[in-house]
């Protein structure tokens, strides 16, 4: 009888393999595509899962962690081989989360997974400043305007429990206001007042952010806004860069050194008896 190598033990392994069909996953979930909403408004996954044993309900379970929450959700059916998962979520807190999808055969122990991401921007707020021009020497104060009515309730999503937080945490860097008060005009504006001095380093860009929250159902939704400003540098009376001695200058305090001047021209005259 003639003897089989360990050589030709070998390539016929290697023919079986090649010459054999792939063998395709029994089960597989596809969570979907990734998502971007607003803080607060509910996102819905819709992800869906196959098996080409078939699918039985009975004996698969699936549940989605959030990135925040772990929780079960339910599995239907499309077809003898495929199904489908339907779940929403809300997230207060702006950034980016994993959403992973998983569903088990609980007889086999077969688990599939698939996971997307969702991204999560804060909710805008219409911001104004007053004075537009800030100067980091002033010793006053300045106003920021907080539109809340594009916000305020969240109409997007339904949520009519939205109530206002405490204004005086709403921050421009490091900086809290020194006064807070509301007024009901135009649908409702946060009248914040912060030091010059603390919020002038802030506006290098030309712009303030103020960061802030709303409070729903869910916890403290992330609000945030954006107010156009310039800088009067320290140490510059001239004004910017630009060489113009009016820009970035306010008007009150260009009629305040014309007034000096002129004060000083008529105590020369009279002592000098012209």
């Amino acid at each position: 009888m003639k003897k089989i190598t360990a050589t030709q033990i070998s390539m016929l392994l290697i023919a079986v393999t090649l010459l054999a069909p792939a063998v395709q996953a029994a089960l597989v979930v596809d969570a979907g595509e990734d998502r971007s909403v607003l803080a607060g408004e509910p996102v819905t996954v819709i992800a869906t899962c196959s098996d080409t044993d078939g699918i039985d309900l009975l004996n698969l379970s699936a549940f989605i962690d959030w990135g925040t929450v772990r929780s079960p959700v339910e599995i239907v059916a499309g077809d003898e081989k495929n199904a489908t998962i339907h779940a929403t979520h809300r997230y207060p807190v702006a950034g980016i989360y994993t959403v992973t999808v998983t569903v088990e055969n609980n007889v086999t122990g077969i688990v599939a997974t698939d996971s997307l991401n969702v991204t999560v921007n804060p909710q805008t707020a219409g911001v104004k400043v007053a004075p537009g021009v800030l100067n980091q020497k002033s010793r006053g104060l300045m106003t920021i305007f907080v539109g809340v009515s594009e916000w305020l309730g969240f109409a997007e999503t339904g949520d009519t429990n939205v109530t206002m937080a405490d204004p005086s945490t709403f921050t421009i860097g490091n900086a809290t206001p020194t006064k807070v008060n509301y007024s009901m005009k135009d649908g409702g504006t946060f009248i914040l007042k912060y030091r010059q001095a603390d919020v002038a380093p802030l506006a290098g860009d030309g712009n303030l952010t103020i960061n802030g929250s709303a409070v729903t159902g869910d916890g403290y939704v992330t609000v945030v806004g954006r107010g156009a400003v310039s800088l009067i540098k320290p140490g510059n009376r001239k004004g910017p860069a630009s060489g113009n001695p009016d820009d970035g200058y306010p008007l009150i305090e260009r009629v305040r050194e014309k007034t000096k001047d002129q004060t000083k021209m008529r105590d020369r005259e009279r002592i000098s008896g012209t």
